[in-house]
């Protein structure tokens, strides 16, 4: 029974991830909007560092996704096969 304790950590652990996942990538959609902010008032030099950090963010935070679907998916096959 010393596993089942461990593996409850473990899900948390995914838990996490993916709310840091859907965190980073609302961030990144937020820097978006000022970018379409600054370019709306023609400001096209202060907007292209904010694209580039909120491309950044933004697959930071899909990556986070991808990594924790992943992880569930593995776990939960591993609960099937064995």
């Amino acid at each position: 029974m010393d596993g089942v304790g461990e593996m409850e950590g473990r899900t948390m652990n995914f838990w996490w991830r993916e709310v840091a996942g859907w965190v980073l990538v609302l961030i990144g959609l937020w820097i978006f909007l000022m970018c379409f902010q600054y370019l709306s008032a023609t400001q096209i030099f202060e907007a292209w560092p904010a694209a580039l950090v909120g491309i950044i963010v933004f697959r930071g935070g899909i990556h986070l996704l991808k990594v924790a679907v992943a992880a569930r998916v593995c776990m939960q096959a591993g609960k099937k096969g064995g």
